[in-house]
């Protein structure tokens, strides 16, 4: 068996060589470390064999401790929401502003752009772009559109995706993979399909300096593992070492032992509750913001957000006109407040659609110095779009003063609208998908970004700039990322 394996998969060496064919890491794991997966039958082994749409990436499992954790009852602090007089709320006039409105260019958040393509170690391997991903279960089955995601920790880049997390260094090279998704499927650079019964996913669940922290997820035995994994501490192809944990949460790292999620305050569920790494749980915070019982919910159409700047986590609940700050485990600080003035929407006609000549944000993007609120007058549904009843805007706000200047998006739509490039002429951001960051803004795209790019904002690039992402878009291979990073 192993001979015949080795014929079709050309399984090499233990030396880091990949296989060139898909990601299942739990069988090479079989092969590699003295058949430990006794579940495998040879006529398993065979049909994997013989199947060339099956592909297996190099890399073993991490090893998944089965030891269960189960938290304490109950949360240890108690919420405190006091202004923070040092840095008092900043008040954020929101309207239909009257005059010429500006062009929104790249200027206006950097002076200087490096640009740095990441590269997979096989020719037939591939990033993600909006690739549909099928979900297949015994009795469900779900499709959507997946695009590989890319951070900074420290000094390499990280990308993580349903296939796995990934591990680049700061000139793009591939260091190793970080940790792989298990499962049993097919996958090509349109299409990945996932058997969610086999599937345990390797998750990024947040960044913070160089520190990774991953979780694995078995869905099948409701089991979660996590790991710190600090690149700074161990060999760069060391595996991370998995803890078990129960009910482990989601949301973002406020430091290495605290874990903040916001809830959003559906429900009686707290609007956002914070826990220790191991899931106990710290502090829950009150939701204030709460939808008559008598009041029949037709749409939500308003929206929250959370997010990380100033090295501080930030969130608002719908219907809330306050963003606060995450200050430590049991306190949140009223950073900033939307005044929207007459044109407010009151939760119970946000929830009827009763919104026609109501502002509402629609997307909030936090800079090192400036912040971007898109907002709409009126709801924006498909229906909505189609009967010309709902209107997008744009303002671009400073960060201490709260000072507003109305922006040109251009498009009517912001998923078309784009940052113009005036500092070297190329690439425009997507004003929808950028992830700013405290030192600028982090981008990335693969080949069919960039041509989407082409095709639905070609009539506001300059002709120049077009021939040049042409190009681009040209020599760009699947197993290739194009990452774009401004200062």
């Amino acid at each position: 068996m192993t001979k015949v394996l080795s014929n079709r998969f050309h399984i090499l060496s233990s030396v880091a060589r990949r296989l060139p064919l898909m990601l299942v890491a739990g069988y090479l794991s079989f092969f590699s470390c003295g058949g430990r997966n006794p579940n495998l039958s040879e006529k398993r082994l065979q049909a994997l064999a013989n199947d060339t749409t099956l592909q297996t990436e190099e890399g073993t499992s991490p090893v998944l401790p089965d030891t269960g954790y189960v938290p304490p009852v109950g949360a240890k602090f108690i919420e405190n929401r006091s202004v923070d007089p040092v840095s008092p709320t900043v008040t954020l006039k929101v309207g239909l502003q009257g005059g010429a409105r500006q062009p929104l260019k790249l200027s206006r958040f950097g002076s200087s752009i490096e640009y740095i393509t990441l590269k997979l170690p096989g020719e037939e391997d591939f990033f993600l772009s909006e690739t549909t991903v099928h979900l297949n279960g015994d009795k469900w089955a779900q499709s959507y559109g997946s695009s590989t995601r890319v951070s900074t920790a420290g000094d390499y880049f990280v990308t993580s995706d349903e296939l796995g997390i990934r591990l680049f260094d700061n000139q793009g090279a591939f260091v190793n993979n970080l940790l792989l998704s298990e499962f049993e499927g097919k996958r090509n650079a349109q299409t990945v399909e996932i058997e969610f019964d086999s599937y345990k996913p390797a998750i990024l669940r947040d960044v913070r300096g160089d520190r990774c922290y991953l979780a694995v997820i078995d869905h099948s035995a409701k089991k979660t593992w996590i790991s710190e994994y600090r690149l700074a501490n161990r060999p760069l192809n060391a595996q991370p070492e998995m803890t078990q944990v129960r009910n482990y949460p989601a949301g973002m790292y406020m430091d290495g032992n605290t874990r903040f999620n916001f809830q959003g305050g559906r429900g009686n569920r707290p609007v956002a509750v914070s826990f220790n790494t191991m899931g106990d749980t710290l502090c829950k915070f009150a939701n204030h913001v709460q939808i008559d019982k008598n009041i029949r919910a037709f749409a939500s159409s308003d929206k929250s957000f959370f997010y990380r700047a100033d090295g501080k986590l930030f969130f608002r609940q719908a219907y809330c006109d306050t963003i606060f700050r995450v200050q430590s485990a049991n306190r949140i600080v009223p950073a900033y407040r939307f005044d929207f003035g007459a044109q407010r929407v009151s939760m119970e006609d946000g929830v009827q659609a009763k919104t026609q000549g109501k502002l509402l944000p629609w997307k909030w993007i936090a800079f090192k110095n400036s912040m971007i609120l898109i907002f709409t007058e009126g709801r924006d549904c498909p229906n909505c779009r189609k009967a010309g009843e709902v209107t997008f805007h744009c303002l671009l706000f400073d960060k201490q003063s709260g000072h507003a200047d109305a922006i040109d998006m251009i498009s009517p739509y912001p998923e078309d609208a784009l940052i113009e490039n005036d500092i070297d002429g190329g690439l425009p951001l997507p004003l929808n998908s950028i992830n700013a960051r405290d030192d600028g803004i982090l981008a990335s795209f693969t080949k069919g970004q960039i041509e989407e790019i082409l095709k639905n904002g070609a009539q506001s690039i300059p002709a120049e700039t077009v021939a040049k992402l042409k190009a681009q878009a040209d020599v760009l291979k699947p197993n290739e990322m194009l990452v774009m990073i401004v200062r």
